[in-house]
């Protein structure tokens, strides 16, 4: 497993190794396959400002994304393990269903959880200094800083039918991902 922004210019030190990784694999002689994921849906879980100030605080600005949930790429990964012919050497982005913004995502946290989720841009520099602030590893925030540009620069936009192609099955939608996990958020 990789990530959608896995290129040799990425500016994410974490992003290059996984390209460097990619291209040793290339070199190994193995039949490998490999997914490229948006980011997660998990992502809102995690941040626990939704939960406890009813804002969604992210450094991603007006980036649009498709959130795909963990359980989506198990699938997806259990199906090129089980039955991995014809998928040696290829690279598939995976994507939830609909793209959205941060913005988006804090509306559609608002009408699931029915109380008002509001979205707080803030500017990579501020995520880093409060990321510094709370002890976050300097790899993890130079990571995270870089791929919120990326986000940004529409490195992490897209659709595709990679879920449902491959385990037959449509990728968990953001409304029922929520639903799902309403627990994690109040």
């Amino acid at each position: 497993m990789s990530q959608i922004s896995t290129r040799r210019e990425a500016k994410s030190s974490g992003a290059r190794d996984r390209w460097v990784a990619e291209r040793m694999l290339d070199l190994s002689g193995l039949k490998v396959s490999r997914i490229r994921p948006t980011f997660f849906a998990e992502w809102l879980i995690y941040s626990d400002t939704i939960k406890t100030q009813d804002k969604v605080i992210l450094p991603f600005g007006e980036g649009r994304y498709a959130p795909i949930a963990a359980e989506d790429q198990g699938r997806v990964i259990a199906e090129l393990l089980l039955n991995p012919e014809g998928h040696e050497g290829k690279i598939y982005p995976l994507f939830g269903p609909v793209e959205y913004t941060v913005f988006d995502l804090a509306d559609i946290l608002s009408e699931e959880l029915g109380r008002k989720i509001t979205c707080e841009p803030i500017s990579i520099e501020t995520y880093q200094a409060e990321a510094s602030k709370q002890g976050y590893h300097p790899h993890f925030i130079q990571h995270i800083s870089s791929v919120a540009q990326d986000c940004r620069d529409g490195v992490f936009a897209g659709t595709n039918s990679a879920v449902k192609d491959i385990t037959g099955r449509e990728p968990l939608g953001i409304r029922e991902f929520i639903c799902k996990h309403r627990i994690y958020f109040e």
